[in-house]
């Protein structure tokens, strides 16, 4: 008979083999390896969240990217989005991406190609398509037979988002931009970023961050407005921004506030830079609205990261993760109507 020691040897063993708790929370959404034109490039593969409650049955499913180099699983985690899904009972899926800069293998940043032209086409070979494709798969796989699909997304994620939401309108309600950048940015804007050996639409990927990019803001709707052109309705927005963000200018929200006011049909925001935005009526809440269609908050004091609140029950401090007064994912899904 074995003797205690050797059984709870055998038990650390088996707990140290084991994978962290969080690992089996989410499942791979099968055949969503990513391809297309660029296909040495990238790859994608979409991690499910998916509670008992939202099974079988009609619900939200929403759509979660990472920013540069933040790793999917824990960033679900941290921003508070997987622990809102069990108390919601909602699905949530999350991009695990990584790219290439050279069909050689040489490592990327794991960016998504938010500033990439050919993401901007509806051909479904491309990541915005394969994104679509991620919840149309998720919604069939887990028996999630009606319901709304929503996006949200930080930095590069959040740029992505919105060229989600103006590839994809008939697919996705609404959606979330946390420090992200207009649709088409990289292709009209006119301030320049980066060096001289970047290719130019990096160079003024680069620049947009940077901002102002030097678009009119009439122009900001026509560009987005082109991808789908004929359309009379889009998705809803809400737009955060940290007012001290280093990577992403906070002038970058007021772009995207002009774009998809104007994608609305309604009055674009009386101030061209954050600094010149009233202040919000009640702590965090927006500074500006577009009836419900849209609204903008901007955040004193917040730099490039999601707020959450830990001390309330909502996510925990992380890679671009900030403890702050407000929880993003809270807010953010009752705007969704998600409560």
């Amino acid at each position: 008979m074995m003797s205690r020691t050797v059984l709870a040897l055998l038990a650390l063993a088996l707990l140290a083999l084991s994978p962290p708790a969080w690992a089996t929370d989410f499942e791979s959404v099968s055949a969503m390896q990513a391809g297309g034109s660029k296909v040495w490039w990238w790859n994608m593969e979409i991690k499910a969240h998916v509670p008992e409650a939202a099974r079988n049955t009609a619900g939200p499913v929403v759509l979660l990217l990472p920013g540069c180099q933040q790793e999917a699983i824990p960033f679900a985690i941290s921003s508070g989005w997987r622990d809102l899904s069990e108390r919601r009972g909602f699905a949530l899926l999350v991009a695990e991406f990584k790219d290439f800069v050279a069909p050689f293998g040489t490592e990327g940043n794991d960016c998504l190609w938010w500033f990439d032209e050919d993401q901007r086409a509806v051909d479904g070979l491309n990541l915005t398509g394969r994104l679509q494709q991620a919840v149309l798969k998720a919604r069939a796989t887990y028996g999630i037979s009606g319901g709304e699909n929503f996006v949200v997304g930080m930095s590069a994620g959040a740029a992505m988002a919105l060229v989600t939401l103006t590839t994809y309108p008939d697919d996705f309600a609404a959606g979330a931009a946390l420090s992200g950048v207009a649709v088409g940015c990289s292709r009209i804007g006119t301030n320049l970023g980066g060096n001289f050996a970047t290719p130019s639409e990096l160079r003024r990927a680069f620049g947009c961050m940077e901002g102002p990019a030097g678009v009119a803001a009439a122009d900001w709707g026509k560009e987005a407005a082109r991808i789908n052109p004929n359309r009379s309705g889009w998705p809803r927005l809400t737009i955060w921004q940290g007012d001290a963000d280093p990577v992403v200018k906070c002038v970058n929200a007021v772009q995207i506030a002009q774009q998809w006011a104007s994608l609305h049909h309604r009055p674009m925001p009386g101030f061209q830079t954050c600094e010149d935005a009233p202040l919000p009526p009640t702590a965090f809440a927006p500074v500006w609205t577009a009836g419900d269609d849209v609204e903008l908050r901007i955040l004193p004091g917040l730099d490039h990261s999601v707020p959450v609140v830990p001390k309330a029950g909502c996510g925990a401090e992380g890679d671009h993760v900030k403890g702050y007064g407000v929880c993003a994912a809270s807010e953010i899904a009752a705007f969704f109507g998600i409560r």
